[in-house]
């Protein structure tokens, strides 16, 4: 999908939100001539630094808390709220892997005894 672009992008700075299909959606920032990928909007907002406390701080923050309401809210529900084949995470089934059934188990080193 094309990225949503920060209405006040400039050479210098440059901030996009990128929604996905599968996997969470995420932010991708150009400041400093560094770029990152944040998936939580207000580390997306702190990049900026003391810069955060001017107009366009502000209305960074503004956009950046309004693109994870639009898009992201409704997709986190949709994952946690049911498992793929529907089962909620409570009434899931037990774990039966090798590692749950050998941390159930008495360890066998301890009745042992060192001879010398």
């Amino acid at each position: 999908m094309k990225p949503e672009q920060f209405p006040d992008n400039t050479q210098y700075m440059r901030y996009e939100y990128h929604r996905v299909r599968e996997g969470p959606n995420y932010f991708v920032s150009y400041y400093k001539h560094s770029s990152r990928l944040h998936y939580d909007p207000k580390d997306t907002w702190r990049t900026l630094g003391t810069a955060k406390f001017t107009d366009t701080g502000k209305a960074l923050k503004d956009w950046c808390l309004l693109m994870d309401e639009q898009y992201s809210i409704p997709q986190k529900e949709k994952w946690y709220s049911q498992d793929v084949q529907g089962v909620s995470e409570a009434n899931g089934r037990k774990d039966t892997s090798f590692a749950s059934e050998a941390m159930e188990e008495e360890n066998p080193c301890e009745e042992t005894k060192m001879v010398t």
